[in-house]
């Protein structure tokens, strides 16, 4: 019996060294070291220090100490497979693999006198992330041209100011989040190596939150940034004259429409403002200009128009005091067709600025970009205005190297600093064809090319 035993719980000699066994010894070593590490609430001397030395570890323990860096190492790496997923998320972001070239065309018409105009100013400014923007907007002036070339002159400059300032915001809090996230990631490590699965999955999913927070945080600064933009601008539409000197202005001297306080109440302008940043695509409206896109053959409008008998801007009329007659068609008080516009101080507060944004992103089937005033979008529709810009643009002979136009070169920009043929004859051919139909107003439009097309 005590054979039997003997053969049953003791290990043969020659096992005692066996690497099965040294592996065994090995992991114990380790579990008890994770064990107590965790349930000391602070460190202690351990046996080495209490005997006056240190004793030095053992080949087998250094090895353990390498396992442990091992293991404690493997949170920081994702998954393969969400690698690759980050890579394409930043690949996708990259500013040079979506092209924008442009043109415009503004025609005075059937009328006298010329109140539209537009803006074009491809990277004018920077994103917090280094990424260029791109802006175009349509300015339709009302009662004179004064405050449609007030905002050509000056949107551009004060929305760059803004977005500086929205674009260091987003820094700060992106610091602030960095700090707190490392400091509370390290605390879960050790959770890690008792279930593997579950920190992998909830490093997934806290990943997938933080780019879900982060693109919020861009909207959110991006919407402030044009509404603070328009609000400025409307500013200077209110009280500026027409000869650019602003408010400092001699009434009497000046013989602009602005000089006269009756005439220069009724003084304002649409717009319809376009950024471009990364796969992005940015609108912001006020009045009845307007932006399209025309995506596989679809015309997806970006924006909707601001008349007053618009049910929601009807109401909003009315509960600021105001009415809507039907005076060739619903107007303000009798007076202006639209129910938001940069300006018009007579008739505030139901005439406001405040601009609706659309954020849009981008994808491989969008053809091109087209804002236009009202003079375009009364006597064409959406979408026979996307088929005959995207038809022009498919058409039309190549006017670049195809490298320069998908950016695929370090040193070719995915956007010219110039107009581009193609673009402006798409453009000038909608104008024609606005004319063609009898349209009795100004007629301005920008054609945003937003295919790499060789």
């Amino acid at each position: 019996m005590v054979m039997a035993s003997a053969g049953v719980n003791n290990m043969p000699e020659g096992a005692i060294d066996s690497e099965e066994c040294r592996l065994v010894r090995r992991r114990s070593r380790l579990n008890a070291r994770r064990y107590a590490h965790h349930a000391s609430s602070a460190p202690g001397p351990g046996p080495a220090e209490e005997g006056g030395e240190e004793a030095e570890p053992s080949s087998e323990e250094e090895e353990g100490s390498a396992s442990d860096a091992v293991v404690a190492a493997a949170p920081q790496q994702l998954p393969s497979k969400e690698k690759e997923k980050e890579m394409e998320k930043e690949k996708a972001k990259s500013w040079w693999r979506w092209p924008v070239s442009f043109g415009s065309v503004a025609l005075a018409g059937r009328l006298r006198e010329m109140e539209d105009t537009v803006s074009l100013h491809p990277s004018f400014c920077a994103w917090a992330d280094g990424s260029p923007m791109h802006l175009f907007a349509v300015f339709d002036g009302h009662g004179g041209p004064h405050a449609a070339a007030l905002c050509r002159e000056q949107m551009h400059v004060i929305l760059a100011e803004e977005l500086a300032g929205a674009a260091a915001d987003l820094h700060q809090t992106a610091a602030a989040s960095s700090s707190s996230s490392s400091s509370s990631s390290s605390s879960s490590y050790s959770y890690w190596e008792k279930k593997e699965k579950e920190q992998q999955q909830h490093d997934q999913d806290s990943s997938e939150q933080q780019q879900h927070d982060q693109d919020s945080s861009e909207q959110l600064a991006w919407r402030g940034a044009l509404s603070r933009s328009f609000a400025r601008a409307d500013a200077l539409a209110v009280s500026a004259c027409a000869c650019g000197r602003g408010s400092t202005c001699v009434p009497k001297s000046c013989s602009c429409l602005l000089s006269s306080a009756q005439k220069g109440a009724i003084v304002g302008s649409t717009a319809v403002v376009a950024l471009l940043v990364r796969d992005r695509l940015i609108v912001a409206n006020c009045g009845d200009s307007r932006a399209v896109l025309s995506r596989g053959g679809v015309a997806v409008p970006l924006s909707q128009d601001h008349k007053p008998d618009r049910p929601d801007e009807m109401a909003r009329i009315k509960a600021a005091g105001g009415k809507v007659m039907y005076m060739n068609g619903a107007r303000v008080r009798g007076i202006l067709a639209m129910s938001r516009a940069l300006g018009h101080r007579l008739l505030k507060p139901e005439v406001i600025c405040e601009p609706e944004i659309s954020i849009t992103e981008r994808c491989e089937e969008d053809d091109c970009l087209i804002l236009a005033s009202d003079g375009l979008w009364d006597v064409i529709s959406n979408k026979v205005a996307c088929d005959v810009a995207r038809q022009c643009l498919e058409d039309g002979s190549p006017t670049r190297a195809p490298a320069a136009a998908a950016g695929s070169s370090g040193s070719a920009p995915a956007v010219s600093q110039e107009e581009e043929p193609r673009c402006f004859r798409a453009a000038a051919l909608l104008a024609r064809l606005a004319l063609g139909r009898e349209s009795s107003d100004n007629i301005s439009v920008v054609v945003v090319d937003l295919k790499a097309r060789g």
